[in-house]
């Protein structure tokens, strides 16, 4: 039963036994939870002295804000990790569960938090200072041939000295202009830099309102350097001294916080904890709440029911446990139960949307099927190998999550796949039939590159097999939850016209009268059934009828298309093959290089066939992907489920090892 079958659970319980009845839920993680409507039960039960209740998590929230700031503050000074693994992956933390649990008396957090928040403080403040000193030399580097005391200048009595920035090209105007209306003053470039021209002018104070007046006329961007008293070279030294000191200071700091960065694996460990009080705190607000009873409701396993009475009753309090089966139209969450083997294609079901608890689980039937659908899009042995062996390195190697596991046993299946197909299809590194030796040519094997016709009317079988299953599935659904005469009027002679058409195909591909009559029988008997029932719920027989022939019309359309779509399998594993080909066809060209032909064609080589399967990877999971999603599943699935999501453990980057 690949979709567990839920029952509805019901627990009342003293108030004052909540904190243990929360802490043994969780530590089962069998209850999905749902909030009790207050009202809803005050009109089932007038009587019930119901009383607020708001769960206080604000002493959890500060302390999961303090670790997140300590986290964040030590990512901060963290040597970035290069590389496309290494970037991928988060450090994960190994704990026993005991281990876990005590890690809030490891750390004295308000202790570690005040120190490290005065050191951000800190922090701040020399960048601040830091970034003020950058800027500061930034403006004073254009001016550094100005060597008068900047004090001095602010006190001339009969003359002015201006700093400014002219554009390029008025520079030939400031000449003339300056010469012609302030002959008095003095002016000299000190700077240029790309179109400005930084100057320095000394003018008289009686010449001060024509300078002014050229000065806006040629835009003259007029530049204070402030309150300084020294010269420029001068104020640049003092600044650049105050830069090092700053930056030393910065230094010092960044030091005090990584020298409390060993820390950080508990630190991990330790916002997940929190994280998982606050979780238990919370789901307190989902209780109903009376002065003497919270009475809680939700759904567990059936094959869990017991055990969930078990433990609950070990409390040691007067616990009621009531269970009973779901209520029609009420929401019950969907959990999928697969095989180990089977259950790395739960993700492909996640990716798309679960599916309702009266529908079937699919995880069967597409694992296979993607898995193979996966192997004729590539169809390389020797690419298969690569892919098996990297996948199979990743799960041994790295720490990841268990997503990332089932992500990576998926694509191991899949590059065994890789492997089978490239068999027989002769997929070697993209070598040409031609080219191979006799015995990987064996009878049975297709050379996709020469003689596309019989993988492409293998792949148009496995598309007609593939819808067929889902129309079954169909048919299923509807014998289950509506009648067996339903489901074979609207789907089981849709099966009936293919199974007709499957078998005399091949009655006559193997020349076989009686084969090839029994199927034009039972694709006759099955197109009857299509026009005569397909549409039987219509009141009148015009109706039956007219709205069947409609119905054999698109079917037969559909058919078309959908079975044509898997043609792309074909299409994405020729694609491989060809290029691969071209690949080696290039590298072949650089063997007579003399000496840098075998590097050139050892570069060639890698370089292509790792681009190669790179682009492949990529479609042979997007394609066999949207042949789950549109062709198959358009046939039978609704999706919508809502996820089955326990009170219990959990974590991320926390590996508990005896969980």
């Amino acid at each position: 039963m690949p979709i567990a079958r839920m029952q509805k659970i019901s627990v009342l319980a003293p108030v004052y036994a909540r904190e243990e009845l929360v802490d043994r839920l969780h530590r089962m993680g069998a209850v999905h939870l749902v909030e009790m409507g207050e009202e809803e039960a005050v009109e089932a039960a007038p009587e019930l002295d119901i009383v607020p209740f708001e769960p206080d998590t604000r002493q959890l929230r500060l302390a999961l804000a303090r670790t997140e700031f300590i986290l964040q503050l030590f990512e901060r000074f963290e040597e970035a990790k290069t590389g496309l693994i290494s970037g991928f992956l988060q450090e994960k933390v190994h704990l026993t569960l005991e281990e876990f649990l005590t890690v809030e008396k490891e750390i004295d957090l308000p202790t570690l938090y005040r120190e490290l928040e005065e050191l951000d403080v800190e922090l701040r403040q020399v960048e601040s200072e830091i970034s003020r000193l950058e800027g500061d030399l930034e403006v004073l580097a254009p001016w550094k041939e100005f060597e008068f005391p900047l004090s001095v200048a602010r006190g001339l009595k009969t003359v002015e000295l201006h700093l400014g920035i002219l554009p390029h090209l008025a520079l030939g105007d400031w000449e003339r202009e300056m010469e012609e209306r302030c002959p008095l003053a003095v002016w000299e470039v000190l700077e240029r830099r790309a179109e400005r021209i930084y100057l320095a002018a000394a003018v008289h104070r009686v010449d001060a309102a024509e300078f002014s007046t050229i000065a806006s006329e040629l835009e003259l961007e007029r530049v204070e350097l402030g309150e300084r008293e020294g010269t420029v070279p001068q104020e640049i030294s003092l600044t650049s001294g105050e830069l090092e000191k700053a930056r030393e200071r910065r230094r010092e700091l960044e030091e005090a916080v990584k020298e409390r960065s060993p820390i950080k694996p508990r630190l991990l460990a330790l916002k997940e904890y929190l994280e998982n009080l606050l979780q238990k705190e919370e789901v307190k607000g989902k209780f109903l709440h009376t002065r003497r009873v919270v009475a809680l409701r939700g759904w567990v396993e059936e094959a869990r029911m017991e055990e969930m009475r078990r433990g609950l009753e070990e409390l040691g309090y007067p616990v009621e446990v009531d269970f009973e089966p779901p209520g029609e139209g009420e929401v019950v969450p969907t959990l999928l139960v697969n095989r180990r083997r089977i259950k790395p294609a739960e993700t492909l079901i996640n990716l798309f949307g679960l599916p309702g608890m009266s529908e079937t689980d699919p995880t069967p039937f597409v694992a296979p099927f993607f898995i193979l659908f996966f192997g004729m899009c590539i169809g390389d042995v020797g690419y298969g190998i690569i892919l098996t062996l990297a996948f199979w390195l990743a799960l041994k190697k790295l720490d990841v999550s268990e997503n990332a596991r089932r992500f990576f046993r998926l694509f191991m299946y899949c590059g065994v796949a890789t492997i089978l197909v490239g068999i027989f299809t002769r997929g070697y590194f993209g070598i040409e039939g031609e080219s191979l030796p006799g015995f990987l040519k064996f009878p049975g094997t297709l050379d996709i590159l020469n003689d596309p016709i019989p993988i492409m009317l293998v792949c148009a079988a496995l598309g007609l097999i593939h819808i067929s299953i889902g129309v079954a599935i169909e048919m299923y659904d509807n014998m289950r939850h509506n009648s067996p005469w339903t489901g074979f009027c609207e789907q089981g002679t849709t099966l009936l016209l293919w199974l007709g058409i499957a078998v005399m195909a091949v009655g006559a591909g193997i020349k076989v009268d009686a084969l090839r009559m029994a199927g034009m029988y039972i694709m006759i008997a099955g197109a009857a059934g299509v026009i005569l029932l397909s549409n039987i719920a219509s009141r009148s027989l015009a109706g039956k009828f007219f709205g069947g022939l409609y119905n054999m019309y698109g079917l037969l359309a559909s058919t078309i298309g959908d079975v044509a779509s898997y043609l792309r399998l074909y299409a994405l594993g020729l694609a491989t093959v060809a290029i691969g080909s071209v690949v080696n066809r290039m590298a072949a060209m650089t063997w007579g290089i003399p000496v840098l032909g075998v590097v050139f064609l050892a570069v060639i080589l890698l370089g292509g066939h790792l681009f190669n399967l790179a682009i492949n990877f990529l479609s042979a999971f997007v394609h066999p992907l949207r042949l789950q999603y549109v062709e198959f599943f358009g046939k039978f699935y609704e999706d919508g489920g809502e996820p089955f999501a326990p009170l219990a453990l959990r974590t991320n980057r926390v590996v508990v090892e005896d969980r």
